[in-house]
């Protein structure tokens, strides 16, 4: 090494320095390389991810010494690359100060890349083999000292532990969003549309009621023969409104359809945000026209058009094809009787754009609001849970969602990134800020929400909950839901089935710590995160204190 370039003191404080300032991780890991180039006097410095399973080799990030030549991944294959050895090594290291010397004049790797001095050390993330950290020059030099061998480790060392950090913190941010999906579900569209099912349901129940107590006119009655005919049973009696019946019933109908389809997009949305974060390269163009066939089978009525260019590859997760199906879906499902999709598809200069125009109505301006902001106000939320979605899965892709509304229709643009980068410590921000919106939605809730634990002790409560637990929700904090409820409510008996289920909505007597009964709606979910139950409420009508008032 050039021993007065840098001493290893200088070395280890500058890598130090590198890996705690700010920035993504490509820039640390490249800062990292620089700092390793110069101390071992190589000519470059490379990331690698290595998957031997697959036999997959790939450059991640390189660096170069002030006269070095930049490295490229360009034709090199694992099978020829001096990585293969690495991640076989028993040491996890591999240094090389002259190949040919060392044996390695026949080596697949010599023999293609030709660089005499190759120093690797493989990179551990989560107890799994990740990938390397290489050190190469074209010509020989003197074997490598404990010292930088040591140097080298640590490189290795400190980015594991950024990359360990990064996929922890994606994960975090992961399962915010998770927790933020389900609360607008439960918030929104579920409560709302049960509230519809059982509007109609109940004048459904009125309307029978009403057609079994109404009276016989005995003068306009058509005559009959008692031997012949048949008994009249007040249960099955017949509608005086068959048509208003059947409509009544077709609603609640079409809404139970809608929540099922709602709780299948929120599972779909459960698997991808659970699934693999590695990104992959992929012809964006094959992939909209996959799609274009998928939804035409599904919409046979619409007429889906693609105008891509022969080949557009970028980097993606492999979430982008669920995000890019809602949008064509929602397309061809809102379209009108023969709806017409046009899918664009073409590079714009470092970036990939993606067009799905329609001739359907136009979006509404809170479903507009979604894509523009990925939040929904308490007074203004979407449909359902597809907008979001996409919206979700392209902004994880650093990318963009634009609604154009026009009397001709409405085109989605999406934009992605050419290169997906890898996950950076902004993720703590997007987490900080899901979590905020989270706790805001939570705090500002009209309804009362209590969170308990597996013993139906409260464990937070939002203001609301004052004023149907009859005590400041400060006050409920430790206490069991159990001393709100009266003497003859079995409790554990009904805890133990609630715990057995999903969820549960029923109607309850609550006696507040202010002394009033209150008959409320609730709905519990289990499990919103492991050991954690989410309870709703709302008290159902307003008796007079008085009345109310337990002696």
């Amino acid at each position: 090494m050039t021993t007065d370039s840098v001493t290893p003191q200088e070395a280890r404080e500058e890598l130090y320095d590198c890996i705690r300032g700010e920035g993504s991780f490509e820039s640390k890991a490249r800062a990292a390389l620089e700092v390793g180039t110069r101390f071992l006097d190589a000519d470059s410095g490379y990331l690698a991810r290595v998957d031997t399973e697959t036999e997959h080799w790939e450059l991640l990030v390189s660096a170069e010494s002030v006269d070095g030549e930049p490295l490229t991944d360009q034709g090199l294959d694992f099978e020829v690359s001096y990585c293969r050895r690495t991640v076989g090594a028993d040491a996890g290291q591999i240094a090389l100060h002259d190949a040919p010397a060392q044996g390695w004049a026949d080596d697949p790797a010599f023999q293609e890349q030709g660089f005499h001095c190759y120093h690797g050390t493989t990179l551990i993330v989560d107890g799994e083999p990740y990938g390397t950290v290489c050190f190469v020059a074209e010509g020989p030099r003197e074997e490598f000292s404990d010292c930088e061998c040591l140097f080298a480790e640590l490189i290795a060392r400190l980015l594991e532990r950024e990359l360990e950090r990064q996929q922890h913190e994606t994960e975090l941010t992961r399962q915010a969003n998770l927790a933020t999906v389900l609360n607008r579900v439960l918030r929104h569209n579920l409560r709302n549309k049960l509230s519809v099912i059982r509007g109609y349901t109940q004048l459904l129940a009125d309307s029978v009621d009403d057609a079994a107590a109404a009276p016989t006119d005995d003068a306009t009655a058509a005559p009959t023969d008692d031997a012949t005919a048949a008994p009249t049973d007040d249960a099955t009696a017949v509608s005086a409104n068959p048509a208003a019946d059947s409509a009544v019933g077709e609603t609640a109908l079409d809404t139970i359809d809608s929540l099922i389809e709602l709780s299948e997009k929120a599972r779909k949305l459960d698997h991808i945000i659970g699934a693999d974060t590695d990104p992959e390269t992929a012809d964006l163009s094959a992939l909209a026209e996959s799609i274009a066939g998928t939804v035409a089978c599904q919409y046979p009525a619409a007429t889906i058009q693609i105008d891509a260019e022969e080949s557009v590859t970028g980097q993606v997760l492999p979430s982008i094809e669920r995000a890019l199906t809602e949008l064509v879906e929602n397309a061809a499902k809102h379209g009108g009787e023969a709806p017409s999709v046009r899918i664009d598809v073409e590079a714009a200069g470092n970036d990939i754009e993606i067009r799905i125009a329609d001739d359907g109505p136009g979006i509404a301006a809170h479903e507009v609001s979604v894509l523009e902001n990925g939040a929904e106000s308490p007074l203004t939320h979407g449909s359902g849970l597809g907008l979001w979605l996409a919206h979700w899965i392209v902004s994880s892709h650093g990318g963009s969602i634009e609604a154009t509304v026009s009397d001709a229709g409405t085109t989605m643009t999406v934009r992605l990134q050419e290169t997906l980068d890898q996950p950076t410590t902004d993720g703590a921000a997007d987490l900080t800020r899901t979590a905020d919106q989270y706790q805001a939605a939570f705090e500002e809730s009209s309804d009362a929400m209590v969170i308990v634990d597996t013993e139906g002790r409260i464990i937070e409560a939002n203001p609301a909950a004052t004023d149907v637990y009859g005590i400041e929700s400060q006050q409920l904090l430790g206490r069991s839901i159990a001393e709100f409820l009266p003497e003859e409510f079995d409790f554990e008996a009904a805890w133990r089935r609630f715990q057995t289920r999903d969820s549960k909505h029923d109607t309850v007597t609550i006696v507040g710590g202010d002394g009033v009964e209150r008959r409320v709606e609730y709905t519990g979910t289990t499990d919103i995160i492991p050991g954690h139950h989410l309870i709703v409420s709302r008290e159902l009508s307003k008796w007079s204190v008085e009345e109310r008032r337990v002696s």
